[in-house]
């Protein structure tokens, strides 16, 4: 039998820097891996329940405005990204984040 497992790393933030002007969220781990995250591929990936709905039946998720408005710590897990046209429903745990930057977003959600 072939299984297949997603090995996620506990690495955790020691820098996250939001640099609103070009709508890039840069993270700094504690494994010494870095990922730059732009607003459109944050926003691509939220993963509550309308955003996922709205993926599965093939509705654009974006809106004309994807700029990163601000983020919240939410818990000690993640973060809470709120995007300029108000959507604020997405919580990305690290290891979503880490996922999402190493291009392994989609499979992060299906496990």
């Amino acid at each position: 039998m072939n299984e297949s497992r997603m090995i996620v790393s506990q690495a955790v933030p020691l820098d996250i820097t939001l640099h609103r002007q070009r709508s890039e969220l840069e993270i700094k781990w504690s494994d010494g891996g870095a990922a730059t995250l732009s607003g459109e591929t944050l926003r691509s990936f939220c993963a509550c329940s309308r955003c996922r709905a709205r993926n599965r039946i093939g509705t654009p998720l974006i809106s004309d405005n994807s700029q990163i408005d601000h983020v919240a710590m939410a818990g000690i897990a993640g973060l809470q990204i709120i995007f300029a046209d108000g959507h604020d429903k997405g919580v990305y745990p690290w290891s979503y984040l880490q996922a999402i930057a190493a291009g392994n977003g989609l499979d992060h959600l299906n496990t």
